[in-house]
């Protein structure tokens, strides 16, 4: 089991499978090579509370930095979750709230078999039902028997005498697109970051877009697109195209590739 399942876990909400994955020895303060998140970074920066209590209580380390100087508490955009860190909750800027108004549409309408299912070759374990279940539902005993779901259904949570007000549902603009980007191929090492690019821009804008936003770029590279099973040049000719006319798939990521500087040599047996 990786480090980076652990991760992908906590980033998408799967309580089970973080709880799995810890019980089994994954090492749960272990950093992404590439820009130096833990679980914990990646549970807080995405809101989920439950996973963020788990982490801790099972000895999540507070201070570890990401490669930016960031704790897993200067990622925390809710204020239940400032509070687990001992943090006041600090309202957004305007101009971090006009950011938030933008869910990735993997984080609006995420794939639910990685939020539900567990991990290849894990086994039914009530204690971990249990747990989940506590952690997902602080205001309950921590005796309560866990519900049965259905299969295929949602759990639903239990009602308790605290009104809990609905979350306010945001749209995603529609000319906005979070595109992954990567150092060299696609892999969970090479992972620089990620923009928010708006679809009219060009290519060249979306180019001047990473390189105001992400860290430790390749002194000079190109630009490819992977879309899903293949890494295709992007060919300076197309630079002036629209950023949604190339990179509109689901799938489609950025790959940046470093150039090799040239070397002058003079061709074999030449004479001066």
């Amino acid at each position: 089991m990786r480090i980076s399942d652990l991760h992908e876990m906590a980033a998408v909400g799967n309580l089970k499978a973080v709880l799995h994955y810890c019980q089994s020895g994954v090492d749960i303060n272990g950093q992404n090579a590439m820009n130096g998140w833990t679980a914990l970074h990646w549970a807080s920066h995405r809101g989920h509370e439950p996973i963020v209590r788990a982490l801790l209580m099972r000895g999540a380390q507070k201070d570890v930095l990401t490669h930016k100087g960031e704790r897993a508490e200067d990622l925390a955009k809710k204020p239940e979750i400032c509070a687990l860190f001992g943090k006041e909750y600090q309202e957004p800027t305007a101009d971090e709230a006009g950011q938030n108004l933008f869910v990735p549409s993997y984080l609006a309408q995420p794939d639910l078999a990685k939020i539900w299912s567990m991990p290849e070759g894990s086994t039914e374990d009530p204690k971990l039902n249990q747990e989940a279940f506590a952690l997902s539902n602080p205001s309950i005993g921590p005796n309560t028997a866990v519900p049965k779901i259905e299969p295929g259904r949602q759990p639903a949570r239990p009602s308790t005498s605290a009104h809990v007000p609905a979350a306010k549902a945001t749209t995603p603009g529609p000319e906005n697109k979070e595109i992954l980007v990567y150092s060299q191929s696609v892999s969970d090492e090479n992972l620089l970051g990620s923009i928010f690019a708006q679809a009219d821009d060009s290519i060249e804008r979306t180019i001047a877009l990473i390189q105001e936003e992400i860290d430790d770029l390749p002194e000079s590279f190109t630009l490819s697109k992977f879309n899903g099973s293949k890494t295709i040049p992007v060919n300076t000719k197309q630079y002036s195209r629209k950023t949604g006319d190339l990179f509109r798939g689901d799938e489609d990521a950025i790959v940046l590739v470093s150039k090799t500087p040239a070397t002058s040599s003079s061709p074999a047996g030449a004479t001066e």
